[in-house]
């Protein structure tokens, strides 16, 4: 007897070893899509992805982490690069599924308080 392997059960499995990567390298954690809190800065606002769990020299840090696409879409600023220019915690760096692109690509995660950090300093 043979198992079909289907793409959704392949892209399902490299999703979980993700996010298994990210919390063994970057204690960060993969949020089930609608598990998470809703993020909002002024009239936009974004779901909860991933969430960091890291010691960053105060305690665990607990904070939400934006994907660039989600950062733009707070901020505003469309810098496809780099939203968060200067981030006062370093971006965490993963694998995504870019449904854009229909394959995984590196993106960087950033901090929700650079996020809001960024819309501070643009609004001067």
């Amino acid at each position: 007897m043979t198992t079909a392997i289907t793409l959704n059960d392949l892209i399902e499995t490299h999703l979980n070893e993700i996010a298994q990567d990210a919390w063994e390298k970057h204690r960060v954690m993969r949020r089930v899509h609608g598990d998470g809190r809703v993020l909002q800065l002024g009239a936009a606002a974004v779901w909860e992805l991933w969430t960091c769990h890291a010691d960053h020299g105060y305690g665990l840090c607990g904070e939400p982490l934006l994907t660039p696409a989600q950062a733009s879409t707070l901020t505003g600023l469309w810098n496809d690069d780099l939203p968060v220019p200067d981030p006062k915690i370093p971006a965490v760096e993963i694998e995504q599924l870019d449904s854009a692109l229909d394959g995984f690509l590196i993106d960087d995660l950033y901090h929700f308080s650079d996020v809001t950090a960024e819309i501070q300093k643009v609004n001067g």
